[in-house]
């Protein structure tokens, strides 16, 4: 069985066998007593034999009664790492398991001496943060015992519990009784051994609200039904309060915000902001199984690589921005700010999302303005150069061929003078379109000047093919209010030496010769 909730518990707590051999300690415990031994009596004595063989050192397992199963408590002197203290040891069997769970409460803040504890047990149990309850089961869960210090807790004594003058369930927050009710009947039914109920709240006195943790324990009896229920509850109100001021920041956060387990890969909490952004609720948001459908599946390497950086240990900051779909298929930018916290015992991230989308589109149009010529849309002479470099280091580097075709619209000062600047426009627009679908995709088309073109082709050292289509297509199209209009072509491909100087040259040339020739024509030298 799975104890590890008991490390919720402030108090020690054991779990020990019928030969009293150790199958859990809590953190408290291991705080207190450190860890290694093998017993409890080895754990908390130092003994190398049952406390119970030592004088003064009853065992509580053995007080109880096989036909009750009401915890059982006894004081003992345990050697901490702090020195020898007295503990009440409180404990409940948990037959299905043939184990015991023992709670060490401490009594140095409670009693001076070990005759007073015995004479008044109560005492025990009248101060620390557990109380602890037993209640019968039938309707309205009377209250068999409780601990003095339930009045820390509620504001009722006791003696108020007991007699029935207050009932339990008119003490848990009306919002929250129908699902404490639903859990224990539901953990009942399923004949478990113990359970931790989800936080609930309580009302005080007062009025006050407070939250709680809340484990219980049934109680068999001869026919393995429920007689009783026996559970401890901590006060856990300043947890909430803390997690209910962090929602309220979330919430008013303009920017995406998300609690997120990277253990287990799933969003804890997420604000509104996060739901606006990614266009699915709260709720759906919480319950996505893989919370990654959430990335654009070109980014969801950068997200899955740091997820593994936290899982190996880092815990610096980490501040990316990757693309997220929206639940309609959108695309939006976002810059992902992420720190490790711990939330509930648990270390988690802290991701700040900020909607980046209209930056990267004012990014995208500013680049488009730098690299792009405003008249044809294409590459203009600056990004044409930024390619051409591009290629001449991988030519000189690795041996990668690549050619440039520069391409001059034939007698174009005769189209501008008899027919207008703006049909001039219009011609370079529609030639411009019309070379760049007729290219390869890996190929750099653009405008080197005036009515001058440039074409760069990647893993081409054969360029004339390539021209000779483009000047047929050309020839082939007419174009709105002016016809036929021609284009010549001078091409090249990179020799070893080359630079951009070299090459243009040559391209240049060929250019000439095609113009030499009657135009309308290719040339490559």
């Amino acid at each position: 069985m799975d104890y590890s909730y008991l490390d919720l518990v402030p108090v020690p707590v054991l779990v020990v066998d019928e030969n009293f051999g150790l199958l859990f300690v809590n953190k408290r415990a291991r705080e207190l007593y450190g860890d290694g031994a093998g017993t409890c009596y080895a754990l908390s004595h130092g003994f190398d034999r049952p406390c119970s063989a030592e004088d003064g050192h009853p065992c509580p397992m053995f007080l109880l009664n096989s036909e009750d199963t009401s915890p059982q408590g006894t004081i003992h002197v345990h050697r901490t790492r702090e020195g020898n203290r007295y503990f009440y040891v409180l404990t409940q069997p948990v037959k299905e398991e043939k184990a015991y769970i023992e709670l060490h409460i401490d009594l140095s803040d409670v009693v001076k001496s070990p005759e007073l504890a015995v004479a008044k047990p109560e005492l025990v149990m009248s101060s620390g943060p557990v109380v602890f309850f037993l209640w019968e089961n039938s309707e309205g869960w009377p209250v068999k015992f409780v601990s003095p210090n339930v009045v820390n807790l509620f504001g009722y004594s006791a003696e108020e519990f007991l007699t029935g003058k207050v009932s339990y369930p008119e003490l848990v927050h009306p919002e929250d009784l129908p699902r404490v009710a639903e859990e224990v009947k539901r953990y009942s039914e399923q004949g478990v051994s113990s359970w931790t109920h989800e936080d609930y709240r309580i009302l005080t006195r007062d009025g006050k609200v407070k939250w709680v943790l809340d484990h219980t324990v049934p109680i068999f009896g001869r026919d393995r039904d429920i007689t009783h229920y026996y559970g401890y509850l901590i006060d856990i109100t300043e947890k909430h309060e803390q997690e209910e001021l962090f929602r309220k920041l979330a919430e008013s956060n303009p920017n995406g915000v998300i609690l997120f387990n990277f253990k287990n890969n799933s969003i804890i909490y997420a604000n509104r902001a996060v739901s606006e952004i990614t266009g699915y609720s709260e709720e759906e948001l919480e319950s996505l199984k893989d919370p990654l459908i959430l990335i654009h599946p070109k980014d969801k390497h950068i997200v899955i690589k740091n997820i593994q950086r936290r899982i190996k240990g880092e815990r610096k900051p980490f501040s990316y921005s990757v693309r997220f779909l929206t639940k309609d298929g959108k695309t939006k930018w976002v810059k992902i700010v992420s720190s490790v916290i711990t939330y509930r015992g648990e270390e988690s991230t802290l991701v700040t999302l900020i909607d980046i989308t209209k930056e990267k589109a004012r990014e995208r149009k500013l680049h488009t303005l730098a690299t792009h010529d405003q008249l044809t849309g294409v590459y203009n002479r600056r990004a044409l150069l930024m390619f051409f470099e591009k290629y001449l280091h991988s030519a000189r580097r690795y041996g990668i061929p690549f050619s440039v075709i520069l391409i001059d619209l034939d007698n174009f000062k005769y189209v501008n003078d008899q027919f207008g600047h703006q049909t001039g426009d219009r011609v370079l627009k529609t030639f411009a379109r019309l070379v760049k679908r007729s290219l390869r995709r890996t190929d750099v088309f653009g405008r080197w000047g005036g009515e001058e073109f440039l074409a760069l082709l990647p893993f081409n050292d054969k360029p004339y093919m390539v021209a000779e289509k483009l000047r047929r297509k050309v020839e082939e199209t007419e174009f709105s209010r002016v016809g036929r209009v021609t284009a010549s072509f001078g091409a090249t491909t990179y020799r070893e030496g080359d630079d951009i100087d070299s090459m243009m040259a040559r391209a240049d040339e060929a250019l000439y010769e095609a113009k030499r020739r009657g135009k309308n024509t290719t040339v490559v030298v």
